[in-house]
């Protein structure tokens, strides 16, 4: 049954109705160097879609971002909601690409307040990717939350193509989990140095004077800070295309 009168309604509560259509994604996106572009499975927003009114309402928070020295910025995000998720599908794991993300990819990290990288186990881990995982969480200034993805699953045993990602809390043993987090700050505190957890509620300033940051680095006592480190696990689901239901602008 479709709403025929929706477009009688006042202007400012069929705006409200639109921007409470949006809902929190997790963005697959991959940065091939072969291209120079960004790719996503993710599809665009369904508020987008709709109508005119919708499309120009929900086009003034979802941004066209992702864009590259020679491509143009075609994926839609939405910085207060939506969480970018970094796959680990690169032959050398998350390499360059991802610890100079600011350098491939343009104007972009100021809007990246949430992220998810994958947990890379020992036996298949490269050297040098817990190093830059960590510089693309700290070349984000405004990152928020971060989270890393422990487990996949899928609701139909089917992933790729046609689906859609979404994040949910590990259905794994509390206690297996909490292991599995020590370890992760031991071989980050192990690889990288003193590794600060930033606690809720407990954020350090990191703005040093030139003369204070010759000290720091004299020293060897410099404090990384960045958001705590969430676990998730990643189910993927068929993605289905809903059909309007109002009758709009």
């Amino acid at each position: 049954m479709s709403f025929t009168l929706f477009s009688s309604l006042p202007t400012e509560l069929r705006l409200q109705i639109w921007r409470s259509s949006f809902q929190p994604r997790a963005v697959e996106v991959r940065y091939l160097p072969e291209t120079d572009e960004c790719h996503t499975i993710t599809h665009p927003p369904a508020v987008l879609q709709v109508c005119r009114e919708s499309r120009e309402e929900a086009s003034r928070y979802y941004r066209k971002i992702f864009g590259t020295k020679t491509q143009e910025a075609t994926i839609h995000f939405n910085p207060s909601i939506d969480i970018l998720y970094m796959p680990r599908h690169r032959p050398m794991g998350y390499d360059e690409t991802s610890r100079d993300f600011s350098s491939y990819i343009l104007h972009t990290a100021e809007h990246i307040e949430r992220l998810a990288v994958d947990h890379v186990l020992p036996n298949v881990k490269r050297p040098w990717e817990t190093y830059n995982k960590l510089c693309l969480m700290l070349g984000l200034p405004n990152l928020k939350e971060a989270y890393i993805i422990i487990s996949t699953e899928s609701d139909d045993g089917k992933a790729g193509a046609g689906m859609e990602i979404e994040l949910i809390d590990p259905k794994e043993d509390q206690a297996a989990i909490l292991r599995l987090m020590e370890d992760i700050e031991q071989t980050y505190s192990h690889e990288i140095g003193e590794i600060c957890w930033e606690k809720e509620g407990d954020v350090e300033d990191l703005t040093l004077g030139d003369e204070q940051q010759h000290d720091h680095d004299h020293h060897h006592n410099h404090h990384l800070t960045y958001p705590p480190i969430v676990p998730k696990s990643k189910i993927s689901h068929v993605w289905e295309k809903h059909n309007t239901m109002v009758s709009c602008l």
